[in-house]
């Protein structure tokens, strides 16, 4: 068996080199074994027992070399793995701090809408109370002036009790409100104190953009019913529509019916400022 076996190129060099030859890097392995074979320092036994040594160094070398770079990768891989871990948790935390900032924002906005709504609440309720305030005194104020008790100009029926409250999903606002005013006729619910009824009738939104208006307008029924008219876009197109096309309820009376077609006649002519049936006719 040859004593090269398992030897490679660079063992071969170095066995070369200490035998003393003189090698470089244009030697090719046949040339280095004919070097070795030839050379005068050359011993079957001591050069095989040689390369024997320098083979196994070698490997142990390339073995170490392995390993080295195994623990080096595995360390740049845990390396890798914790730089990875910590950018989820980094990232985990800005998440869960940004939520966290979001419910502290949202619950500051909740408690603002709640705050407005409370503050509306109560505005509108001193509200309520000056125009209830008011009202009593132009009722003590009517009953001084016409030298009548108080008995007699109180309401025969509370108008909350013969109405139910607007519901915009259910009621047209104009029939609404002309029922509400022969109710309040016939109640005999003094029409300065009008408002001051239709707010507790009103849908809670609806009363408050009347309670922000300016007093002398609040307390007019006639400019709260052009408020409440606007609100709902009926227009004196819509009126002359509704009277035109306005049918007899079957619970209905043809009085209630004939009050109602002359209420749409009245609002269209008025919102047209018609003061004849020619100008009427030509508006139309």
């Amino acid at each position: 068996m040859s004593i090269f076996a398992g030897a490679r190129k660079c063992d071969l060099k170095i066995l070369a080199k200490e035998l003393g030859e003189t090698v470089n890097e244009s030697h090719k392995l046949k040339d280095l074994k004919k070097m070795i074979l030839a050379s005068k320092e050359y011993d079957e036994e001591s050069a095989k027992e040689w390369l024997n040594t320098i083979i196994n160094e070698r490997k142990e070398r390339e073995e170490n070399e392995r390993r080295n770079e195994e623990i080096q990768m595995a360390e740049r891989k845990m390396k890798e793995e914790q730089e990875i871990a910590e950018r989820r948790r980094q990232d985990e935390i800005q998440i869960a701090e940004q939520k966290r900032q979001d419910e502290i924002a949202e619950r500051r906005r909740q408690d603002e809408i709640a705050q407005r709504k409370r503050k509306d609440e109560m505005e509108f309720e001193l509200q309520k109370m000056r125009l209830e305030t008011e009202g009593r005194s132009l009722n003590s104020n009517s009953v001084a002036n016409q030298n009548v008790n108080s008995t007699q100009i109180k309401p025969k029926l509370e108008i909350h009790h013969l109405m139910q409250k607007f519901n915009s999903d259910e009621n047209d606002i104009s029939l609404y409100l002309i029922l509400f005013e022969r109710l309040a006729k016939q109640a005999e619910i003094l029409e300065n104190t009008w408002v001051t009824h239709l707010l507790g009738l009103l849908l809670y939104d609806v009363a408050q953009l009347i309670a922000r208006e300016p007093y002398e307008i609040a307390n007019d029924y006639g400019e709260v019913k052009k408020i409440l008219l606007k609100r709902y876009n009926l227009t004196p197109e819509k009126f002359r529509q509704k009277f035109f096309m306005h049918n007899k309820n079957l619970g209905s009376t043809w009085k209630n019916f004939a009050y109602e077609l002359r209420s749409f006649l009245n609002e269209w002519v008025n919102g047209v400022k018609a003061d004849s049936f020619e100008k009427l006719a030509i508006l139309s």
